[in-house]
């Protein structure tokens, strides 16, 4: 599906930042500067440690960063939501069912837009096939039905753009691939902007429509790639191969 045109949803320009302790300074992040565009999906791909959480964290509004800027939807973020966030662990509320959790957000909403979000609800549990424990709390789900509920979650907090941390990075292989075929269907149907922080090569040629390649601490953008095979064509592609072995190339880097 080609994304939309409308302008940039996410600019990050010229970003840094750096962490201070009693140990010492840690630069973390170093000159970023990437753009994703309304209804695109972009996968920030790097290695582990390398500054991608702080970046998400940055472009949430939750940091601030030392040096540089984050515009969303032309504006810098504010404290009006107007994105959805879903961490690596799913932060589900072990206290209230599935169907509370979910519908966490839209609580605050007037009547009407509960109603609409509970219409929706349902129809997302049917989906993700977790219809029969809406009224399980979380201990008693699989980790996949938990992250899962927490994707539901952070699709009906009703915002365009989803910044997502490594959601199915814990998973086993058969239901981190059962929730990748469900990410790329909810943004088909729900035409978000994705962000996908990730660190799988493969799962990021898989998803996304064009990769933002950092490098490990000082994070910064090494490269960008984009990729127009139809997500289909993709599993078996020998192009997609090819950018493989180009992406795992320049992660090694010369010494590699």
């Amino acid at each position: 599906m080609p994304f939309q045109t409308a302008g940039p949803a996410i600019e990050v320009s010229g970003l840094s930042k750096t962490y201070r302790s009693a140990t010492g300074v840690l630069p973390v992040l170093k000159d970023v500067s990437f753009r994703a565009e309304a209804g695109e999906f972009v996968a920030l791909l790097g290695p582990s440690g390398g500054g991608k959480s702080t970046l998400l964290n940055v472009i949430a509004g939750l940091e601030t960063p030392d040096t540089g800027s984050v515009r969303i939807d032309g504006r810098p973020p504010g404290p009006e939501p107007r994105i959805a966030y879903m961490q690596q662990k799913d932060l589900l509320l072990p206290w209230r069912t599935v169907w509370d959790n979910v519908l966490l957000a839209p609580e605050l909403r007037s009547r009407k837009e509960r109603r609409e979000a509970e219409s929706q609800a349902r129809h997302l549990l049917e989906l993700f096939h977790l219809e029969r424990f809406a009224h399980v709390l979380p201990a008693e789900l699989s980790g996949g039905m938990r992250q899962r509920a927490a994707l539901m979650r952070t699709l009906l907090c009703g915002q365009e753009i989803l910044l997502l941390d490594e959601p199915f990075g814990a998973l086993d292989a058969i239901t981190r691939g059962r929730l990748q075929a469900y990410l790329l269907r909810v943004w088909r149907d729900f035409h978000k902007t994705v962000v996908l922080v990730t660190h799988d090569v493969e799962e990021a040629l898989l998803l996304s429509n064009r990769i933002v390649l950092l490098s490990a601490t000082p994070g910064t953008v090494m490269a960008e790639m984009r990729i127009e095979l139809p997500h289909h064509e993709r599993l078996r592609s020998f192009q997609l191969a090819l950018m493989k072995a180009d992406i795992l190339s320049r992660l090694e880097g010369p010494d590699g």
